[in-house]
């Protein structure tokens, strides 16, 4: 009984340790200075799955300093998908696993 359960934790963390490391905004401005294109510092991003929290400030320190505005469109999407993200996980723990998938008693 055991074993597939083994299995399955075996593949999982197989899978878990080939995700790159995510981008760091300092790497990501590197990379534009360097010269990558807004789609190759996208990309890396994308494979990384990372996600950025940018203030105002940090958006336009970072314009100034060279990032692409494609790349800070990305950045602060990450933001936003994650915001999505959290906010449809507490959706689904709070009324999901609800009788009809709503909280009935509180007419």
């Amino acid at each position: 009984m055991r074993r597939p359960y083994l299995i399955a934790a075996i593949l999982l963390l197989a899978a878990c340790a080939h995700l790159p490391p995510p981008v760091s905004v300092d790497e990501a401005l590197a990379m534009a200075k360097r010269g990558d294109t807004s789609d190759a510092i996208i990309a890396e991003m994308r494979a990384s799955r990372s996600t950025y929290k940018l203030t105002a400030s940090d958006i336009i320190r970072l314009h100034k300093e060279g990032m692409p505005q494609p790349v800070l469109d990305y950045m602060n999407q990450t933001q936003i998908d994650e915001a999505q993200r959290i906010q449809q996980q507490s959706d689904w723990e709070n009324y999901g696993m609800q009788p009809f998938g709503w909280r009935w008693w509180r007419w």
